[in-house]
Protein backbone atom coordinates (compact mmCIF):
# COMPACT_ATOMS: atom_id res chain seq x y z
CA UNK A 1 0.00 0.00 0.00
CA UNK A 2 1.34 3.10 -1.39
CA UNK A 3 1.82 5.79 1.99
CA UNK A 4 -0.29 8.80 2.02
CA UNK A 5 0.46 12.36 0.83
CA UNK A 6 -0.41 15.99 2.40
CA UNK A 7 -2.89 17.24 -0.22
CA UNK A 8 -2.24 15.40 -3.21
CA UNK A 9 -4.48 13.50 -5.83
CA UNK A 10 -2.86 10.22 -7.09
CA UNK A 11 -3.49 9.92 -10.62
CA UNK A 12 -2.11 7.75 -13.48
CA UNK A 13 -0.40 8.96 -16.56
CA UNK A 14 1.67 7.56 -19.45
CA UNK A 15 5.22 9.73 -20.04
CA UNK A 16 4.72 10.17 -23.74
CA UNK A 17 7.60 9.16 -25.94
CA UNK A 18 8.31 12.69 -27.46
CA UNK A 19 11.53 14.71 -28.05
CA UNK A 20 11.56 17.96 -26.91
CA UNK A 21 13.96 20.51 -26.34
CA UNK A 22 15.67 22.12 -23.32
CA UNK A 23 17.17 25.23 -22.50
CA UNK A 24 20.22 24.96 -24.02
CA UNK A 25 18.47 23.62 -27.32
CA UNK A 26 19.37 20.27 -26.84
CA UNK A 27 17.38 17.35 -27.91
CA UNK A 28 16.16 15.66 -25.02
CA UNK A 29 13.87 11.95 -25.12
CA UNK A 30 11.40 12.70 -22.30
CA UNK A 31 11.38 8.70 -21.58
CA UNK A 32 15.21 8.73 -21.27
CA UNK A 33 15.21 12.01 -19.35
CA UNK A 34 12.63 10.36 -16.79
CA UNK A 35 14.57 6.86 -16.78
CA UNK A 36 14.60 5.67 -13.01
CA UNK A 37 13.68 9.42 -11.73
CA UNK A 38 11.63 11.37 -9.71
CA UNK A 39 10.41 14.13 -11.42
CA UNK A 40 8.78 17.26 -10.05
CA UNK A 41 7.04 18.85 -12.69
CA UNK A 42 5.56 22.17 -13.35
CA UNK A 43 3.93 24.03 -16.11
CA UNK A 44 4.51 27.87 -17.15
CA UNK A 45 5.10 29.91 -19.40
CA UNK A 46 8.03 32.69 -19.51
CA UNK A 47 5.80 35.50 -19.83
CA UNK A 48 3.36 34.73 -17.09
CA UNK A 49 2.85 37.45 -14.26
CA UNK A 50 0.48 35.55 -12.78
CA UNK A 51 0.77 31.68 -11.59
CA UNK A 52 3.88 31.10 -13.04
CA UNK A 53 6.86 33.29 -10.90
CA UNK A 54 4.87 31.53 -7.46
CA UNK A 55 5.67 28.15 -9.05
CA UNK A 56 8.66 29.11 -10.52
CA UNK A 57 9.61 30.43 -7.00
CA UNK A 58 8.20 27.12 -5.38
CA UNK A 59 10.30 24.70 -7.65
CA UNK A 60 13.48 27.50 -6.27
CA UNK A 61 12.71 26.69 -2.81
CA UNK A 62 11.98 22.26 -3.90
CA UNK A 63 16.06 22.73 -5.84
CA UNK A 64 17.52 24.26 -2.44
CA UNK A 65 16.19 21.72 -0.23
CA UNK A 66 16.60 18.98 -2.90
CA UNK A 67 20.37 19.94 -3.87
CA UNK A 68 21.27 16.82 -1.91
CA UNK A 69 19.64 14.55 -4.20
CA UNK A 70 19.09 16.20 -7.52
CA UNK A 71 20.94 13.92 -10.38
CA UNK A 72 21.07 11.26 -7.97
CA UNK A 73 17.36 9.77 -8.92
CA UNK A 74 15.58 13.54 -8.21
CA UNK A 75 14.76 15.93 -11.51
CA UNK A 76 13.14 18.77 -11.46
CA UNK A 77 11.00 20.13 -14.83
CA UNK A 78 9.23 22.91 -15.71
CA UNK A 79 7.17 22.57 -19.25
CA UNK A 80 6.52 25.33 -21.26
CA UNK A 81 2.49 25.52 -22.01
CA UNK A 82 3.48 28.13 -24.72
CA UNK A 83 5.80 26.46 -27.25
CA UNK A 84 5.20 28.95 -29.83
CA UNK A 85 6.77 31.67 -28.09
CA UNK A 86 8.85 29.96 -25.55
CA UNK A 87 12.22 29.35 -27.71
CA UNK A 88 14.68 27.36 -25.92
CA UNK A 89 16.79 31.00 -25.63
CA UNK A 90 13.39 32.43 -23.86
CA UNK A 91 13.82 29.54 -21.28
CA UNK A 92 17.79 29.70 -21.40
CA UNK A 93 17.43 33.43 -19.94
CA UNK A 94 14.48 32.52 -17.66
CA UNK A 95 15.90 29.97 -15.96
CA UNK A 96 19.08 32.19 -15.72
CA UNK A 97 17.26 35.02 -13.96
CA UNK A 98 15.78 32.33 -11.43
CA UNK A 99 19.54 30.79 -11.14
CA UNK A 100 18.32 27.28 -12.20
CA UNK A 101 20.89 24.42 -11.95
CA UNK A 102 21.74 21.81 -13.87
CA UNK A 103 18.97 19.34 -12.40
CA UNK A 104 16.54 21.69 -13.16
CA UNK A 105 15.17 20.84 -16.83
CA UNK A 106 13.50 24.02 -19.00
CA UNK A 107 11.48 22.07 -21.63
CA UNK A 108 9.63 23.23 -24.84
CA UNK A 109 8.98 21.81 -27.84
CA UNK A 110 7.52 21.69 -31.42
CA UNK A 111 3.15 22.48 -30.47
CA UNK A 112 2.08 19.21 -31.44
CA UNK A 113 4.27 17.79 -29.14
CA UNK A 114 3.88 19.68 -26.41
CA UNK A 115 0.25 19.63 -26.97
CA UNK A 116 0.64 15.39 -26.44
CA UNK A 117 2.29 15.62 -23.48
CA UNK A 118 0.00 18.26 -21.64
CA UNK A 119 -2.62 15.85 -22.65
CA UNK A 120 -0.86 13.03 -20.92
CA UNK A 121 -0.30 14.90 -18.01
CA UNK A 122 -3.38 15.94 -17.38
CA UNK A 123 -2.95 19.74 -18.51
CA UNK A 124 -5.67 21.33 -20.25
CA UNK A 125 -4.48 22.80 -23.89
CA UNK A 126 -5.12 26.41 -25.11
CA UNK A 127 -4.35 29.68 -24.66
CA UNK A 128 -1.30 29.97 -21.81
CA UNK A 129 -2.55 32.46 -19.35
CA UNK A 130 -5.45 29.34 -18.62
CA UNK A 131 -3.43 27.00 -17.50
CA UNK A 132 -4.12 25.73 -13.91
CA UNK A 133 -1.48 25.97 -11.08
CA UNK A 134 -0.09 22.50 -11.31
CA UNK A 135 2.91 20.39 -9.84
CA UNK A 136 3.03 16.82 -10.30
CA UNK A 137 5.77 14.51 -8.61
CA UNK A 138 6.08 10.92 -10.09
CA UNK A 139 8.15 8.15 -9.32
CA UNK A 140 8.41 6.76 -12.99
CA UNK A 141 10.06 3.44 -12.17
CA UNK A 142 6.86 2.84 -9.70
CA UNK A 143 4.50 4.89 -11.99
CA UNK A 144 2.85 6.39 -9.43
CA UNK A 145 2.23 10.13 -9.30
CA UNK A 146 0.76 12.81 -6.96
CA UNK A 147 -0.90 15.64 -8.24
CA UNK A 148 -1.59 19.13 -7.18
CA UNK A 149 -3.69 21.61 -8.28
CA UNK A 150 -3.07 25.17 -6.62
CA UNK A 151 -0.45 26.05 -4.84
CA UNK A 152 1.50 23.50 -2.64
CA UNK A 153 3.47 24.80 0.03
CA UNK A 154 7.06 23.49 -0.36
CA UNK A 155 7.78 21.21 2.16
CA UNK A 156 5.12 19.36 1.10
CA UNK A 157 6.72 18.56 -1.83
CA UNK A 158 9.54 17.88 -0.25
CA UNK A 159 8.01 15.41 2.07
CA UNK A 160 6.38 13.79 -1.50
CA UNK A 161 9.83 13.14 -3.35
CA UNK A 162 11.26 11.66 -0.35
CA UNK A 163 7.81 9.07 0.04
CA UNK A 164 8.12 8.16 -3.68
CA UNK A 165 11.75 8.01 -3.56
CA UNK A 166 11.91 5.77 -0.71
CA UNK A 167 9.37 3.77 -2.80
CA UNK A 168 11.84 2.48 -5.52
CA UNK A 169 14.01 0.68 -2.66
Amino acid sequence: MSAPVSGAHETQLVVPDIVVRDSFDREQQLSHLLKDQVAVVNFVFTSCTTVCPILSATMQELEKQLQHRLGSGVILLSISVDPGNDTPQKLRVHAEKLGSGPHWHWLTGRPAEIAQLLKAFGVPTGRPENHPPLVLIGNVGTNRWLRWVGIAAPQTLVDAVNTLAAETK
